[in-house]
């Protein structure tokens, strides 16, 4: 291939007063710029490159309203929110407001703190997620019962007992997360 690279060359070099004396005829731009469209694309003018704009920006703001109103119908409310519980003055429902916040305060620390060991891990978290979503799932069920019965003390100590649950899961975890650590980061003595 050099060869004939090579060749061609040397060829062009020998032949090149040959090559150079062909000029451009007069006139052979301006009739490739006749063959040209002559107009340019028309420019949109201002006013509806503006309302275009407009349209587009109420329809951004439109799109977004809905998916979040949408989006705000469909997501879980958590257990707060999906069973509120009817109000019954009674020591035994003041009892189960109190634990309620207590014990929820409790699991999500310990929830927050489990996720800083679980980073490597998030299949733990979304195992742990799953079966407290059954919990709550039962909860909701007990507080419906709870709403029926009128504040029957078994229902209330029964979903007590379902916080008392989650919140010992969570602190077995905990325990569990930090043996773990510390085994695989001994602390070195032989110094």
């Amino acid at each position: 291939m050099k060869q004939k690279a090579d060749k061609l060359e040397r060829f062009v070099r020998q032949n090149k007063e040959d090559f150079d004396d062909l000029n451009v005829p007069a006139g052979l731009w301006e009739g490739i710029e006749k063959g040209l469209p002559s107009t340019p694309a028309k420019k949109l003018s201002g006013i509806v490159s503006f309302m275009w704009k407009a349209a587009a920006a109420v329809l951004i703001f439109a799109s977004a309203w809905y998916l979040h109103d949408y989006y705000d119908h469909i997501k879980p409310r958590g257990i707060a929110k999906a069973a509120i519980i009817q109000p019954v003055p009674s020591q035994e429902m003041n009892e189960l407001a109190d634990a309620e916040a207590y014990y929820t305060s409790q699991i999500n620390s310990r929830q927050a703190e489990l996720v800083k060991y679980t980073k490597d891990h998030p299949e733990i978290m979304e195992d742990l997620k799953k079966e407290f979503r059954q919990l709550d799932n039962n909860n909701v069920e007990l507080k419906k019962d709870l709403a029926e019965s009128n504040a029957n003390e078994k229902v209330v100590e029964a979903i007590i007992q379902s916080y008392r649950m989650k919140l010992a899961i969570l602190e077995e975890m905990l325990t569990e997360m930090q043996k773990a650590r510390e085994i695989k980061t001994p602390t070195s003595t032989n110094l």
